[in-house]
Order: C-alpha cells, then sequence, then structure tokens
C-alpha cells in the first residue's frame, strides 16, 4: 500500500506539474504566434549564411594523413584546373586538328593528345590517346579552376565542341549543389504531395491537415535557420535533413492532434487542448528520446559526417517537438471552428483479419523470422562496400558520372596522387622520383621541380648544375656573356673565392641562375638582347607556374598518376608502398589522393560501424529500459528493429551489389532511432489493452488495429521519401542514402506490424515477469479474477 501510495502521489505531482505547464503555454498562445512568426523571418535571413561543404574529405578525422596533406595543399599550393575529354566517332587527323583547336583557346595551358611530329611522344603509344574511333584530350588550364579565366575557357572548349560526340569530365564547372538543390526542390514538391495523401487518408477533420503542414514548414525554416550555429553543413545533411526531419517527426503532431481529440469530445476547445497537451508533452518527449538516441550515436563516430548530420537531426527532432508544444495548441484554438466543421468519416480501415492473420500464423512466422535473423546478421557481415562517391552506382547519373564511366570503359583508368614533403635540397627529392618510379610498376609518371625537363633536347632538369658553356647553349646565348653572368652571380652571392678560379668549371643550378638573371633584368643590373630577354621571360613564367604547383614556402610537392582503381585491396597496397617509400627519404611526409582517402575512410569505417551499432542500441535500450520498467521488453524491440536492419542490408550481398559505406552508418543509427517508434507504438497498446483484455491474442490483435494509422502515417512518408530521394537525385551518395533508408523503413514497418505482436504474445508472461513495478495481468490473474 506504501508503494502505491508513494506512486500515486509522484504521477499526481507529475500531472500537476504538466497542466501547469500546459495551462501556461495555451494561456500565452499570443506570445507564442508571435514569437514563431519572427524567429522564422530571422531564420530566413539566415538560411543564405550557412556554408555548404561538397567535399566529404572535409569530415576526415583531423588526424588523417589525407586531411592534414589537403589542408597544406590548399594553404601552399595552387592547383591548376584541369579536364579529360573523350570525343567519339572521330579520326586521328580530325581529332589531332581538334587538340590544336583547343590548345588556342584562351585560358587552356596546354592539351595532351598524340602528335607524331613531336620529340616527346616518341616513347608513348597511340593507344593511350586515340583507340576505337575515340580521342582522349587531357587538358591543363593557365589558372586555377575557380577563377573567371578557367570557368570561361571551359565554356569554350563546350562550345567547340558542341557538334561532336564529347564527353567532358572536369570538375572545373561542375555545380554539384546547384545540380542536387534543383533536384531536392522536386523531392520536396512530391514527399509534400504525399504528406497530403497520407493525412487526407488518416486524418478526422480536413482541417487537421493545414495545421500539421504550419508545424511541418515552420519546424523545417526553423531547423535550416538555425544551421548559420555551426558554419557549415554538409551536402548529405543539407540535402535530407528536412524529409528525415519531417519523416520522423510526423508522428509528434499527429500525437497531440489525436489527444485533442479525444479530450474535445467532452471539453471546450481550450480546455481541451491544455489536458490534451499536458498528456502530450511526456509521450512526445518519451517517443522522441529514442530518436535522439540513434542521432548521438552518429555524432560519436570518427568520421565527422556522423557529428554534421546527428547535431543537425538533433535539433530537429527538439524544434519539431517545439514547434508542436508552443505553436500547434494556439493553431488549433484559432481554427478550432474550423476543425469542428471540417470533421469527416475516417478512411483508415480496420485492421482486424489482419491481426488475425498475425496471430494465428505466429508459430510459422517466428522461425522464419528466427532464420531470416541469423542470415539476415551472417549476409550483412558479408557485404562488399565501397568509399569512393563516383563508383556508387545510382538511377540517375550527371554528366560528370556518365563522362568518367564512358572514358574508363575505352581508356585505361588512373588516379591523380600528390606526395608532400618538407622543402628542402632538391637532390633528395630527385632521388625519392627516382625510387618511386623504379620500385612501383603502378605509377605512370612522376612530376617534381627536380625532375622537370629543360633543354632543346630536354637533356636537363631545372635543377641539375650547369658550367657557362652549358647554359649558354640551353640559353642559346653568348658564351662570353653568360661567363659574365655567372661571375655577377658569384659575386652577388659573395662566393668570391670562386673568382679566383677558372669560372668555366663553376655550375650553378638552373633555377637557381633563372630566378637571378630574371631578377637582376627587372632591377636592369643589365641588359639584354630582345630576344634573349624574351626567352628568359617565358623560362621564368613556367617555372613560376611550376612553383606556384609543386613548392610552396615550408613544403613541396610531387605529383603522380597511379594506373589502379581509386579503392581496394590492390590499390591500397599500391599507396601503402608509395608511403613506405617517401617515408626512407622524409620523416613527415602526406601521400594525398581518391586512393588515400578511400583507404581511410575504410579504416575508420571499421571503428564507427561497431561504434555506432553498439552505441545506438545501447541507447535506444536505455530508454526503452525506462519507458516500459521491464527488463525483457527493450531486448524483444530492439531485436525486431536490429533484425530489419540486418534483413536490409543483407539485400547487397543477396543481390551482388557494393553498398555505400556512409549509407550503412547513417541509415542504420536513423533506422533503429526512428522506427523503434512504431514497436513503441503498438508494444504500449499491447500492454495497455493486456490491463482490461483477459485475452492476450485480442490484446494483439487490437494493438495493431489501434497503432495501424500512426504508423501507417510516417512509416509511409519516410518509406517514400526514402525511395524518391533515391530515385529522382543525380547525387549518387544521396541516392544511395535515400534508396538505403527506404527500404530498412519497409522492412521495419513490415516486421513491427507482422513479428513484433507474434513475440509479444509468446512471451508475455516474461514480459509481466520482467518488470520492475507490476501493472500488467497475465492470463492467470483474470482467471483468478473469474
Amino acid at each position: 500500500m506504501r508503494i502505491d501510495f508513494m506512486n500515486n502521489t509522484k504521477n499526481n505531482a507529475a500531472d500537476t506539474f504538466m497542466m501547469k505547464l500546459a495551462s501556461f503555454i495555451v494561456n500565452k498562445r499570443a506570445a507564442f504566434l508571435v514569437f514563431f512568426t519572427i524567429a522564422c523571418i530571422y531564420c530566413i535571413t539566415c538560411i543564405s549564411k550557412v556554408e555548404i561543404i561538397n567535399e566529404l574529405t572535409e569530415y576526415l578525422p583531423e588526424s588523417a594523413q589525407t586531411k592534414q596533406g589537403i589542408d597544406i595543399m590548399d594553404s601552399e599550393f595552387t592547383t591548376l584546373g584541369s579536364a579529360k575529354i573523350l570525343v567519339a566517332n572521330i579520326t586521328y587527323e580530325k581529332a589531332l586538328l581538334l587538340s590544336k583547336e583547343i590548345k588556342n583557346i584562351d585560358g587552356i595551358s596546354s592539351v595532351k593528345f598524340y602528335d607524331r611530329d613531336d620529340k616527346d611522344y616518341d616513347k608513348k603509344e597511340i593507344s593511350d590517346y586515340y583507340k576505337d574511333a575515340s580521342a582522349l584530350f587531357t587538358l591543363t588550364f593557365d589558372e586555377a579552376e575557380d577563377t573567371p579565366l578557367s570557368q570561361k575557357a571551359i565554356a569554350s572548349v563546350r562550345k567547340l565542341l558542341s557538334d561532336y560526340d564529347a564527353y567532358v569530365y572536369t570538375t572545373v564547372d561542375k555545380d554539384d549543389a546547384a545540380s542536387l538543390k534543383n533536384d531536392m526542390k522536386l523531392i520536396l514538391v512530391l514527399v509534400a504531395f504525399i504528406i497530403l495523401m497520407v493525412l487526407l487518408f488518416t486524418s478526422n477533420t480536413y482541417m487537421e491537415i493545414l495545421i500539421f503542414l504550419i508545424v511541418f514548414v515552420v519546424s523545417a525554416i526553423l531547423n535550416i535557420g538555425t544551421n548559420f550555429i555551426f558554419k557549415n553543413v554538409s551536402f548529405v545533411t543539407n540535402a535530407v535533413a528536412t524529409v528525415l526531419q519531417l519523416a520522423m517527426s510526423i508522428d509528434y503532431a499527429i500525437i497531440y492532434f489525436h489527444r485533442f481529440t479525444e479530450e474535445r469530445q467532452h471539453l471546450d476547445s481550450t480546455h481541451a487542448a491544455k489536458l490534451a497537451l499536458s498528456k502530450a508533452i511526456i509521450e512526445i518527449s518519451s517517443s522522441s528520446l529514442t530518436t535522439i538516441s540513434g542521432m548521438l550515436a552518429l555524432m560519436l563516430m570518427q568520421f565527422r559526417i556522423g557529428m554534421d548530420m546527428g547535431r543537425v537531426l538533433t535539433k530537429a527532432i527538439v524544434l519539431s517537438m517545439l514547434t508542436v508544444f508552443l505553436l500547434m495548441p494556439a493553431l488549433i484554438i484559432l481554427f478550432s471552428k474550423a476543425i469542428d466543421k471540417t470533421r469527416h468519416k475516417s478512411f483508415v480501415p480496420s485492421i482486424k483479419l489482419w491481426g488475425k492473420l498475425v496471430v494465428n500464423t505466429r508459430f510459422i512466422v517466428l522461425p522464419i523470422f528466427a532464420a531470416a535473423l541469423i542470415g539476415g546478421y551472417i549476409f550483412s557481415s558479408r557485404v562488399s562496400y565501397i568509399y569512393d562517391v563516383n563508383s556508387i552506382k545510382s538511377e540517375k547519373k550527371t554528366e560528370y558520372i556518365k563522362s568518367k564511366e564512358r572514358i574508363d570503359k575505352t581508356f585505361k583508368n588512373s588516379n591523380v596522387m600528390a606526395v608532400i614533403v618538407p622543402k628542402e635540397d632538391y637532390s633528395k627529392e630527385a632521388q625519392l622520383i627516382k625510387s618511386l618510379e623504379e620500385n612501383i610498376p603502378e605509377i605512370e609518371s612522376v612530376t617534381g621541380m627536380s625532375n622537370i625537363k629543360v633543354g632543346a633536347n630536354e637533356e636537363y632538369t631545372l635543377v641539375d648544375s650547369l658550367n657557362p658553356r652549358e647554359f649558354a647553349e640551353i640559353a642559346d646565348m653568348d658564351l662570353d656573356q653568360m661567363k659574365l653572368l655567372f661571375k655577377f652571380y658569384v659575386a652577388e652571392n659573395g662566393q668570391y673565392g670562386a673568382l679566383l678560379k677558372n669560372i668555366d668549371d663553376y655550375r650553378i643550378p638552373i633555377i637557381s641562375l633563372i630566378d637571378f638573371i630574371h631578377e637582376q633584368k627587372e632591377k636592369r643590373a643589365f641588359e639584354l638582347s630582345d630576344d634573349i630577354s624574351k626567352d628568359i621571360d617565358k623560362i621564368y613564367n613556367d617555372v613560376s607556374d611550376a612553383r606556384k604547383q609543386l613548392e610552396g614556402e615550408k613544403y613541396s610537392r610531387i605529383i603522380f598518376l597511379l594506373n589502379t582503381p581509386v579503392e581496394g585491396t590492390e590499390s591500397f597496397a599500391s599507396a601503402d608502398r608509395v608511403k613506405e617509400t617517401v617515408s626512407k627519404y622524409y620523416n613527415e611526409s602526406y601521400v594525398v589522393g581518391d586512393v588515400t582517402s578511400n583507404e581511410e575512410l575504410s579504416t575508420s569505417f571499421k571503428t564507427d560501424n561497431v561504434k555506432i551499432s553498439i552505441l545506438t542500441a545501447l541507447f535506444v535500450g536505455m530508454v526503452l529500459l525506462f519507458t516500459f520498467q521491464s527488463a525483457g521488453l527493450p531486448f524483444m524491440l530492439i531485436l525486431t528493429i536490429q533484425g530489419s536492419i540486418w534483413i536490409n542490408f543483407s539485400i547487397p550481398y543477396l543481390s551482388g551489389s557494393n553498398l555505400f559505406f556512409l549509407s550503412y552508418l547513417i541509415v542504420s543509427a536513423i533506422q533503429m532511432g526512428a522506427t523503434i517508434d512504431y514497436a513503441i507504438v503498438i508494444t504500449g497498446r499491447y500492454l495497455e489493452l493486456r490491463k482490461t483484455m483477459p485475452d492476450k491474442k485480442e490484446a494483439a490483435i487490437e494493438a495493431l488495429n489501434q497503432g495501424f494509422p500512426t504508423i501507417i502515417t510516417s512509416g509511409t512518408i519516410m518509406v517514400c521519401s526514402g525511395f524518391l530521394i533515391g530515385k529522382i537525385t543525380s547525387n549518387a551518395t544521396i541516392a544511395s542514402l535515400g534508396k538505403t533508408l527506404g527500404m530498412g523503413a519497409m522492412i521495419s514497418i513490415i516486421l513491427v506490424m507482422s513479428v513484433l505482436p507474434q513475440i509479444l504474445i509468446v512471451f508475455d508472461k516474461l514480459i509481466d515477469l520482467s518488470h520492475f513495478v507490476k501493472g500488467g495481468k497475465t492470463d492467470e490473474d483474470f482467471e483468478t479474477q473469474e
């Protein structure tokens, strides 16, 4: 009796507090209306302040070598724009003429193509440039890809190629953000239509649909607008956050409005809104905790895209709750007369026949589910993951991906990689380059300051040291004049001892003498003929361009081509051999490229995968433990949803396809956190009905019938939203995420509406025995009463 009294006292205290809070919110509804109006206007103005990050490498851990190398490259080097262009159905002669036309475009620095008249192609194969009536041109721009000159140049290139069957593979004018934005506009329109149709089907009054839409739009605007507090968000989060927010939080508005409808039958609208809110706050808050738990697990990922998405979606859930709690009561009272006038018969059918089928097949379905559970675990653990966004297969492809696939189909693939090392002497760099070329057969070519060729026959490199005669020959200058320049160089650098020796034997690095001659010429320290002056300027400008790309203030960059795929065991092994070779010459080094980026993503995925799975289940389990006050129920609910996750991720293995690693990490957390609510709805109804219904089978049937409208509403929206994203967007990352989420949500709904009620019936006694506080009744209780 004492325990019951204490529990009743606590419940009464909680009810009193919630009623006071609800009364305050409803009484101040006009103020909240004004507040949300101002907040929406402010958030709309803040949307443009949010920077969108389009590169997943930005979210690598700070300790990742690729991330550190990219940061150094961004600060120290200029990366010129580049492009690969395949022109199909063209003769070699016409392709050669076309390459020269492209080269003449302002802003294009060079065009690589096979020309029999060029001396530097004597060791090249024509099949690398022309094959199967297709020509491959490799373009280098004069400036970085984001400059006006480069943008104008690529536009001119596209205009020139407009009459050809051309495939342009470049990031110079690639605008994923604009393309994705257009895709998401269409997706949001279609999702809004789906929401409207679903709400029309499940509603009891037409006015509730307008109220729901207002609440959804306001909460979405608040979430998007407040993203500026993070300064930037990823393109993944920016694209799908709004859709996921609606799908995950639609239950909140439905729960509150259904509570209001129940209370409105015997109270006026104001008092009904207060009483309904006092009950809904606890119910909605408890429901949201499972979803937030999944997001918290995401935020603990080593790969920081999890933090990005997790914090935005956590904020979305909180803002959705606050909008329901603070704005929706005002809207309900404001439109109370319209709500009463627009009531209609519910279109949601009774599914008691389905419930009976579920109950009667439990001894058939549960063994099948157990087998599917084991199989799903085994098969999902064998899935082959991919880490490069360009390797994802999507139904709708961008021009960028189409061009890449077309080029890879005809010509062998090669990846541009870079080695970043401290800026030291050129001889060490030359030794490293030689070692890379000789010891790693997968490397096609290596370019660094120490191996750039000069001279009429390219017999020297920029870092070679020459005497006056050799330098005079490659510069086409008078020998006596060159000797004077050498003496001037020696004197300016304070090397007076060399003046006492024969200057003919003195050697100066080519790059150092070019810098010196150009510097003195600019100071007008000596006069050169116009022809020689122009030659010196040209050589100096070429060297300066090379320096911008290969030599920074503290670091040097060596660029090489690796003829392996962008990911896979072979590619990762090649990258590791490069790292090992570089480490023999430098204590500090960074190997950067798609291969190393994907290798580090692979490494972090293995850690994040285990972390997400364990933490999500742990967080959700703790919420369920306190929600149901039972040790057995959380295990049953998590097993059902985890089973749906395993089954979902076994599909790629069974279909022989690859799965993008990010889809697994994000969807597994969202699927567990969001769809566990469906299981809570059925379980909560079942436990409530078991208090008054002697037959557990009848309780399960009625629980399914009562929970169906809520589950079908939010579930349909999540499933349709996921599949729409996967079908419509051309961004492969978003498409993979959407398709995987849609399939996962659908499987979760199926299991919750079929397997979960069977588990509850079969383990009914265990549920009662594992309760911390006895509240339910078993069959024996009812028999005793009778």
